[in-house]
């Protein structure tokens, strides 16, 4: 097909499938049967993408020099971002709705062009920076789940030096991680083990046998230290804390160029106002009663358009999130509070750093998922 609209592109499929506002960077390579690319999606520069069926949800991105060598299917579901520098060998990918990986993602590390190298992630997980995954056996990993810098996770394990026929142990076994899990910095997790729903892995744990759901393990190896017993905050506890985090919120805002006029009372609510540059945007806190904590509420000035963050069971949002809207979300999320959306998380540029880089004036730049800004859990 012809690549006009991306120049310095090479673009090899039979069947392509663009949506709108599709941007596809300088000097990538792009090599599929059945290439899809939902409406903005992105794909980096210098980025070396191949597979026999590749697909990028609405709104998903791939970050600069990327390379995917995936022999069957590499899919990433609407909003999800594997960030730059991912190295993925693999037979079998697949990215959830929503879910970030970070940097440098390295998916291989030893022999993945196998017919059980699979790796699956689920929605709206959260993956940092120089993660290693080993898939000569498939690894599964659930919804809503955290992996720190570092991590490391091997199906297999054996050394030409330790023949089985001599008595020593060889393992080929695939790795499952729980929906909600969180793996701590630098765990490892060895071949054949799952980590049970819930459960917390310690910083440098190595995980040698399975754990069960819902508990603390750490040591090496890893052992159960205790369960995980937390109490949900009742409606009274919520409100209070949604107030902290607004006010705190605000705080950032101010750190990153945006005015915000002092916090008033509003009947038995809160309001703020926000501004930066030509845009003023007003922040409402409306409090309920009962079991139901409240509402947030953007609106832009002078406009009808507004978007509802929803602090009751299940959270939610309704209406479309612009800029300070995403960065209330990020916020959020930072903070645990993890709200469902189709695009994922991003944050305002604070205005010491967009000068610096070239971007818009203060407050009006966008902080992607394409090198800036992620935490470790």
């Amino acid at each position: 097909m012809e690549t006009k609209d991306f120049p310095g592109v090479e673009l090899r499929a039979r069947r392509v499938r663009l949506g709108e506002g599709v941007r596809i960077g300088e000097g990538t390579v792009i090599v599929a049967d059945d290439l899809a690319l939902g409406d903005g999606a992105v794909i980096g520069p210098g980025c070396d993408l191949r597979s026999a069926r590749l697909e990028v949800g609405a709104g998903g991105q791939v970050g600069a020099g990327s390379r995917w060598l995936v022999a069957d299917e590499a899919v990433l579901g609407v909003g999800a971002v594997v960030d730059a520098g991912a190295d993925v060998v693999c037979r079998q990918w697949a990215v959830g709705g929503g879910s970030y990986l970070g940097q440098r993602l390295r998916i291989g590390a030893g022999a993945s062009m196998e017919e059980n190298s699979v790796v699956r992630v689920g929605r709206r997980c959260q993956i940092a920076p120089d993660v290693t995954v080993n898939p000569t056996e498939p690894v599964v990993i659930g919804d809503e789940v955290g992996i720190s810098a570092e991590v490391a996770i091997f199906t297999h394990g054996y050394h030409a030096g330790h023949p089985v026929r001599d008595g020593h142990g060889a393992a080929f076994a695939g790795v499952e991680v729980g929906d909600g899990a969180w793996l701590g910095f630098r765990a490892v997790l060895l071949p054949g083990v799952s980590v049970g729903a819930g459960t917390v892995v310690a910083a440098t744990a190595t995980v040698t046998r399975s754990l069960p759901a819902g508990v603390l393990a750490a040591g090496v190896p890893a052992e159960v230290k205790r369960m995980l017993e937390p109490v949900a905050m009742d409606a009274a506890a919520r409100r209070e804390a949604v107030v902290g985090l607004l006010d705190a919120w605000m705080q950032r805002l101010r750190f990153k160029g945006l005015t915000i006029e002092a916090r008033v009372v509003q009947g038995a609510g809160l309001r703020w106002e926000v501004t930066v540059a030509d845009r003023c945007w007003q922040v409402v806190w409306h409090p309920q009663d009962g079991e139901l904590p409240g509402i947030a509420e953007i609106s832009r000035s002078g406009g009808d358009a507004s978007a509802v963050f929803d602090f009751a069971e299940p959270l939610a949002v309704r209406g479309a999130l612009d800029d300070l809207g995403h960065d209330l979300r990020d916020f959020l999320r930072r903070a645990t509070w993890l709200f469902p959306y189709a695009d994922n998380s991003r944050g305002l540029v604070p205005e010491r750093f967009s000068r610096l880089l070239g971007t818009l004036p203060a407050g009006a730049g966008r902080q992607g998922r394409t090198g800036h800004g992620r935490p470790s859990r």
